[in-house]
């Protein structure tokens, strides 16, 4: 008596496989999605303190950040290391997901962004606001969206405040 499976069998623990898979990717997306924002939150949050520390000591106010010539908003000028130098973009770093843009001023609703954070890859950019709350947005500049809502896997409510492009 000849022991092995047959093709049926064989096909039915392919399409198990398959439809395990199928189920599983999505929620594997958003894990690593998640895990690439907690980075960013680390990081905004970093920037946000470097420039508070900077304006203490300069005497500078946070309604500064935004325009010419204000040394904390210029990356070089804070004790923090985020990313690569991008040839002439002051106050931006780029690392392999993000792109942190620092001293962005005041948000359409009055309220200080520190710094923002946009992602590259789904084009979503969050922001880190004076009293240590983030924000979100959507950017619409890159064509690829994301299979699911961003802001709210982060929980993180769309204020609309962060238009990075």
């Amino acid at each position: 008596m000849k022991q092995g499976f047959t093709l049926i069998e064989l096909l039915v623990v392919v399409l198990i496989i398959g439809i395990l898979s199928a189920v599983a990717l999505p929620q594997y997306q958003k894990a690593v999605t998640k895990s690439h924002f907690s980075q960013a939150f680390v990081g905004l949050k970093a920037i946000a303190d470097a420039e508070k520390v900077c304006m203490l000591s300069t005497g500078e106010s946070v309604g500064d950040l935004c325009c010419e010539g204000n040394i904390c908003a210029v990356p070089e000028n804070l004790d923090i290391e985020i990313g690569d130098v991008v040839a002439n973009s002051p106050g931006i770093r780029d690392t392999k997901f993000f792109k942190f843009m620092f001293g962005n001023g005041v948000s359409a609703d009055g309220s200080k962004i520190m710094a923002q954070a946009l992602y590259k890859k789904y084009d979503v950019c969050v922001c880190i606001h004076e009293d240590g709350h983030f924000s979100g947005g959507y950017s619409g500049c890159v064509d690829e969206e994301a299979p699911f809502d961003v802001l709210k896997l982060l929980n993180i409510e769309d204020e609309g405040t962060c238009g990075c492009c």
